[in-house]
C-alpha cells in the first residue's frame, strides 16, 4: 500500500462520520463567520460615502484596485468593513460612520 492511498472500505459509516465531523464543523464555522460580515450592493456601497459617489466611480475605483469587489452567483458585492476602511484613504470622500 502506498502511503498516500486511503482505503475507505476499512471504515464503517459511523467511523467516517466521526472522522470528517471536526473538519466539516470547522468549515461551517468559518462560512458562518464570513456571512456575519455585511455585504453591500454597489448602490448601498455608494451611499456609505459623504458625499455619495456614483456607481461609475465605484466601478472605476474597483478597476484601479482601490476597492475590492466580491462576486457571488454573478452579482457584485462589497464588504462594509472594507468600504469603511478604504474610505479612510480617499481624502475627498469620507464614510458616514
Amino acid at each position: 500500500m502506498n502511503g498516500s492511498q486511503i482505503i475507505l472500505h476499512a471504515f464503517s459509516p459511523d467511523q467516517l462520520v466521526d472522522l470528517f465531523r471536526p473538519m466539516m464543523e470547522d468549515l461551517v464555522r468559518n462560512l458562518l463567520s464570513e456571512k456575519e460580515e455585511k455585504l453591500l450592493s454597489p448602490a448601498e456601497a455608494c451611499k456609505l460615502f459623504k458625499p455619495a459617489i456614483s456607481k461609475t466611480t465605484l466601478a472605476s475605483w474597483t478597476k484601479q484596485g482601490l476597492i475590492n469587489e466580491h462576486r457571488i452567483g454573478g452579482r457584485v458585492y462589497y464588504r462594509q468593513s472594507e468600504i469603511i476602511e478604504k474610505s479612510k484613504t480617499l481624502n475627498k470622500y469620507r464614510n458616514k460612520y
